[in-house]
């Protein structure tokens, strides 16, 4: 090997060397980081508590009992007295369980309250809801005699002519807003019974719609309806529904005879037609027609507006005659004076009132059948019944029952009522009885309460002892345990888990460096072998050069 090449290795190796060296060095830094997150590990293990399990003895307590011959009664807390110039040197609160005559109220989930429906169909002329103007944008006739009626939001509906029975509801929807029937009539000619008719003013929004109705007027009648609006066409009316047109009454003022009845006969029925929910008059349908036909011929875009109604039933309910397949009874003023039955309304009456178990809507139910006079008497009126179930009577009121039975899905349907029933009754119910009073207390030679005598009680009662425990405070601890157990466990097993990791990287670390020290030791032993070899070059070169 020449002097150059022996020169170029040994720098090559002192390079390899120094490499080796700095990369020693970082992995002895990243032990040192390992070791430091193992000894973090191994300091958090030593600061946790190892959960211990709870001792029955500390949910265990001595209770002192008594029993007075009636009642037996158990010390829930004492406090001692400093002093007391009666004589007692505790303050004791005891309780025990009495049967309590108590009125109660419960609910039937299925009421199926069975009694008479009379409806009571109504609408209101200046609901948006109720009585709504709706815009058509086709309308046609069929073959069968029906309408069809598409409106501008593309809803399309088939209109049939109404059956008796619907017919009957649009006059009942009519009288509900004034509008007289056929049949009504009232004598003119009694100077008394005109006296009583008034002008329908203007600002009589009601009086004037049912004039429109009455007499079907419109703005193709005579008079128009918008004349009736302005008060230039005046009528007048009883108050009761009975309308009369200004010539009628000019007249009958002016000794003119008129025929009984005159002017508050109905003009004839109008023919109503149904899409099945609401009511559509017959000439307002064959005017959309009509309107429509005229557009099409003129090509014209026209359209009209017709009045829908939509009744609304606020239904009456009375004649209640069972609950489900249990006989429904009113109670009567000679029920009322049973000492038993008595008892138990007054009671289930009081504690609607005033018990926490209380509801103020049975309150008010129960309160709506009876009147008090100003003396503070009070007088059943009537509204209460009684049903029995599984031997036991039970009473509700005529509210309860309209309330449960208004609510099914559909018309008179017993088997569809959404709301439940409440019902009624008084019994004896077990409560607990607190009671604090102040003590003589004394002990026995172990220190334990042996005596007791209240504050209102002459009698000194020998006090009986029992350990107790309070099993429910006990088993919760035990689940905290269970719980703070289970949670130690997994935070030892992360913390082992953490540091076999450790351990493993430092013993990859640990095995490099074994390796660079092995590849260190080579690196030297080579580059003193270099080393001769530049040194015997050297020698050699001094020597051929200096003689």
């Amino acid at each position: 090997m020449g002097m150059a090449a022996s020169q170029a290795r040994y720098l090559a190796l002192t390079a390899r060397k120094s490499n080796i060296e700095y990369e020693g060095q970082q992995i002895n830094q990243s032990r040192v980081a390992l070791s430091s997150q193992s000894a973090n590990l191994f300091s958090k293990m030593l600061g946790m508590s190892v959960p211990t399990a709870p001792d029955t003895s500390s949910y265990t307590t001595l209770q002192y009992s008594w029993t007075d011959g009636a009642n037996t009664s158990t010390m829930e807390k004492y406090t001692q007295l400093a002093s007391d110039s009666d004589g007692y040197n505790y303050v004791v609160t005891s309780y025990h369980n009495e049967n309590v005559y108590t009125g109660s109220r419960k609910k039937l989930s299925s009421p199926q309250v069975q009694g008479t429906k009379t409806d009571h169909y109504a609408y209101d002329t200046t609901s948006t809801d109720e009585n709504k103007s709706t815009t058509v944008s086709k309308a046609w006739t069929n073959t069968d005699g029906t309408y069809g009626m598409e409106t501008t939001d593309g809803a399309t509906a088939i209109y049939k002519a109404v059956t008796a029975a619907e017919e009957a509801q649009v006059r009942a929807l009519n009288a509900g807003n004034g509008v007289v029937d056929a049949t009504a009539t009232v004598d003119l000619t009694n100077a008394d019974t005109l006296a009583g008719f008034k002008k329908v003013g203007t600002t009589d929004t009601s009086g004037i719609n049912n004039v429109i109705k009455l007499y079907a007027l419109d703005e193709t009648t005579t008079p128009k309806a918008s004349a009736v609006k302005s008060g230039t066409t005046s009528f007048y009316t009883n108050g009761s529904g009975g309308y009369i047109t200004n010539a009628d009454h000019t007249a009958a003022a002016a000794g003119t005879t008129l025929t009984q009845g005159k002017g508050l006969e109905s003009p004839a029925p109008q023919k109503y037609y149904t899409d099945g929910t609401t009511y559509v008059t017959k000439s307002d349908l064959d005017s959309a027609v009509t309107t429509y036909n005229s557009n099409v011929a003129n090509n014209t875009k026209n359209i009209n507006t017709i009045n829908k109604i939509t009744p609304g039933n606020e239904a009456t309910y009375s004649n209640y005659t069972a609950v489900g397949n249990s006989t429904l009874t009113e109670l009567t003023a000679s029920d009322m004076t049973n000492a038993d039955t008595k008892a138990e309304i007054n009671q289930i009456v009081k504690d609607m009132k005033t018990s926490t178990n209380g509801d103020t809507t049975s309150a008010e139910n129960l309160a709506a059948c009876f009147t008090t006079d100003a003396s503070g008497n009070t007088t059943y009126t009537g509204g209460i019944y009684k049903f029995t179930q599984n031997g036991t009577t039970y009473y509700t009121t005529k509210k309860d029952l309209a309330t449960s039975a208004g609510s099914a899905l559909a018309s008179n349907n017993v088997d569809n009522q959404q709301q439940k029933l409440s019902y009624y009754t008084a019994s004896y119910v077990s409560q607990k009885i607190e009671d604090t009073q102040k003590a003589l207390i004394q002990t026995d030679g172990s220190g334990r309460f042996s005596t007791l005598k209240l504050e209102n009680d002459s009698t000194s009662y020998s006090l009986s002892t029992a350990t107790v425990t309070d099993t429910a405070a006990y088993n919760d601890a035990m689940n905290e345990y269970y719980y703070n157990q289970k949670i130690y466990d997994k935070t030892v097993a992360d913390i082992n888990a953490k540091t076999e990791i450790i351990q493993s990287q430092d013993k990859e670390l640990e095995l490099r460096l074994e390796q660079l020290n092995t590849e260190q030791s080579a690196l030297q032993n080579e580059m003193e072998s270099v080393k001769k070899v530049v040194d015997k070059h050297v020698e050699l070169g001094f020597k051929t050069f200096g003689g």
